[in-house]
């Protein structure tokens, strides 16, 4: 019987993946840019528009959401200097009820005063199935908490693989 549970639980999860197109891979790297671009800039506005609603939650809330997002990025402005950001290619596209979620891994550097960080993370984006508009999370606040992706999408395989999620100090 377990190994029957085993076997169903592999297809359930296969047929819960697929390939992203490429023309799809490209869109969805360059949305996810654009939600980097406008944190980094310190654009509250875009910040909210590209990210996903499952955040809401976590913050008792659309209206707290939005209210801890603007004194964020206000608290953070000219602190932290962006080098340099390099994406990868997003992961295969998963489907979680109705939404399809894929993972968009990137490097980025950047310096803090003296200190200079490197860190490996991703977005998680989000779209209705079927749909060309991305939605975005910073894997950041999974960290030290990776069961909240779970919990922010119930519908995601429980096997799901996310790409390496960690900062270092570097020289």
């Amino acid at each position: 019987m377990k190994a029957l549970t085993c076997i169903l639980a592999s297809v359930t999860w296969v047929a819960n993946a697929a390939v992203l197109p490429e023309k799809d891979a490209q869109v969805v790297v360059a949305q996810a840019t654009a939600y980097r671009n406008a944190a980094a800039k310190g654009d509250a506005d875009k910040v909210l528009q590209l990210t996903h609603p499952a955040l809401h939650s976590l913050f008792g809330g659309k209206e707290p959401f939005e209210a801890a997002t603007r004194l964020a990025l206000k608290s953070l402005a000219g602190k932290n200097v962006v080098e340099k950001v390099t994406f990868g290619l997003p992961t295969e596209l998963l489907v979680a009820g109705v939404e399809e979620i894929c993972f968009v891994p990137f490097v980025q550097i950047a310096r803090a005063g003296d200190i200079r960080t490197r860190a490996e993370s991703y977005f998680i984006a989000v779209r209705p199935a079927g749909q060309a508009d991305w939605k975005f999370i910073d894997a950041a606040g999974l960290r030290k908490h990776p069961e909240l992706l779970h919990q922010l999408f119930p519908g995601l395989p429980k096997e799901v693989v996310t790409p390496p999620n960690k900062v270092e100090i570097v020289k």
